[in-house]
C-alpha cells in the first residue's frame, strides 16, 4: 500500500485518553491553586475587618477616656441645671433601658477647648470681665437656657447673668469674682529684646504683676496708658527683654473661659440598624454625634482605688459577617466577630 506522501511513520499526535488525563492535571492543579488563593483572600478580609473594628473601638475610648478624665472640670459643688435637666454629680452611669447589656454614662464638666478668653485685667470683687470668644456671639455659646456656667482659668467657678450679642464685651456675672486675674491683649507686634509691651488696654495691670508671654516669664515693673515696662529676670542687673517675637493680637498671661456642660454616651441605633457608640453635648445640641459604628456594648464600672477609677469596656463587631464562624465560648453564633477593648482611667477632678 502506498504512503500519502509527506507522511512519516514516527509523526502520531494525542489519544484521547491522553487528553483527558492533562484536562484531569491541569483542573487539579488549578483547583489547588485557586483554593489557596481563595484562603488567602479569606484570611486577608477578615484580618482587615478585625482591624477596622478594633481600630473604631479604640478611637471611641480614646475620646470616651478623654472626657472621663475631664469629668468634674469647673463643676461648682451642689446641683447644676443643663439645657434643663438638674446634675447633682460629675459622672453617672444607668443601664441602659433599650439594652440592658450596656450602659449610658453622663458626664458633667467643662470639656474640650476654651470658648473665650479675657481681654483685660479682671480684679477681685469686680462682677463684670471682658472677653472675647473663640466662635460665636458671646450670648450664644454663654446662652442660660442651656448653661451659663463658666469657669474662668482652671480657678473660678461663675455663673453668668449677662452675655452681649458680640464676639467680644462684658459679661456679667450673677456674684463678684473671688480672685484677680490679670492679663491682656498685644496691639501691636514686639520683637525679642523689647521691654515695653503695647497693650490694647492696661486698666487693672500694677507693678509686680506676673505675666506670661509665650515662653517669656515677664515682672511688670511700670504701667502705662498703653504700654507696660517688663523685666524678664529681675535677680540679674540690667533689663534683658524678652527672647520671643510675638505678632499683635497675641494674648499676655492668657486666662481662658470654659463652659460647663453635660455629655451623655450610649450606645444607639441607626436607621441601617447598625449600632453605634453616641456623644451627645446638652449644650452644643450634638444629638446622638456617631463616634464609632459597630459597637455594641459600652460597660462601665468603678474600682476599689483610693483614687476614684473606672474600668471601661467596649464590644465592637465585624462589619461583614461569616456565615462559617460561630464563638460558641461567648455566646455569639450569627457569624460577626466581636472584639473587647477595655481601659483603665483615673477621674482626677472628682
Amino acid at each position: 500500500m502506498m504512503r500519502k506522501e509527506g507522511f512519516k511513520a514516527y509523526q502520531r499526535g494525542l489519544t484521547l485518553i491522553e487528553l483527558m488525563v492533562a484536562l484531569a492535571l491541569s483542573f487539579i492543579v488549578i483547583g489547588a491553586v485557586y483554593r489557596a488563593f481563595s484562603s488567602q483572600q479569606r484570611t486577608y478580609t477578615i484580618q482587615d475587618q478585625v482591624a477596622e473594628a478594633q481600630q473604631s473601638a479604640r478611637v471611641a475610648m480614646n475620646i470616651l477616656m478623654r472626657d472621663l478624665r475631664m469629668a468634674g472640670h469647673g463643676k461648682p459643688d451642689g446641683n447644676v441645671t443643663i439645657g434643663g435637666e438638674e446634675y447633682s454629680h460629675s459622672i453617672d452611669v444607668a443601664t441602659d433601658p433599650d439594652n440592658e447589656d450596656s450602659y449610658i454614662i453622663t458626664l458633667v464638666g467643662c470639656f474640650g477647648s476654651p470658648k473665650g478668653y479675657l481681654t483685660r485685667t479682671a480684679d477681685k470683687d469686680e462682677t463684670q470681665i471682658w472677653v472675647r470668644s473663640t466662635g460665636n456671639e458671646l450670648n450664644k455659646i454663654f446662652d442660660s437656657s442651656r448653661s451659663d456656667y463658666i469657669f474662668i482659668g482652671g480657678m473660678g467657678k461663675m455663673k453668668v447673668a449677662e452675655a452681649p450679642g458680640s464676639a467680644e464685651g462684658i459679661l456679667t456675672l450673677s456674684s463678684s469674682l473671688t480672685k484677680r486675674y490679670p492679663t491682656g491683649v498685644l496691639s501691636g507686634s514686639v520683637g525679642s529684646g523689647a521691654t515695653q509691651i503695647p497693650l490694647k488696654n492696661t486698666d487693672g495691670l500694677r507693678g509686680g504683676d506676673v505675666l506670661f508671654l509665650g515662653q517669656d516669664r515677664l515682672i511688670v515693673i511700670d504701667v502705662g496708658t498703653d504700654t507696660v515696662t517688663v523685666d524678664t529676670d529681675p535677680d540679674v542687673a540690667g533689663n534683658q527683654g524678652i527672647s520671643g517675637s510675638y505678632p499683635a493680637e497675641t494674648y499676655v498671661n492668657p486666662i481662658p473661659i470654659y463652659r460647663l456642660t453635660a455629655l451623655v454616651y450610649s450606645i444607639e441605633i441607626d436607621d441601617r440598624d447598625i449600632r453605634y457608640l453616641s456623644r451627645n453635648d446638652k449644650v452644643e445640641g450634638n444629638l446622638n454625634r456617631k463616634l464609632a459604628e459597630h459597637i455594641e456594648k459600652l460597660k462601665v464600672k468603678p474600682d476599689s482605688h483610693d483614687e476614684p477609677s473606672y474600668t471601661i469596656r467596649l464590644v465592637a463587631r465585624t462589619r461583614v459577617k461569616d456565615p462559617d464562624y460561630k464563638d460558641e465560648v461567648r455566646g455569639y453564633l450569627d457569624g460577626y466577630r466581636r472584639r473587647i477593648l477595655e481601659s483603665q482611667v483615673t477621674l482626677r477632678n472628682l
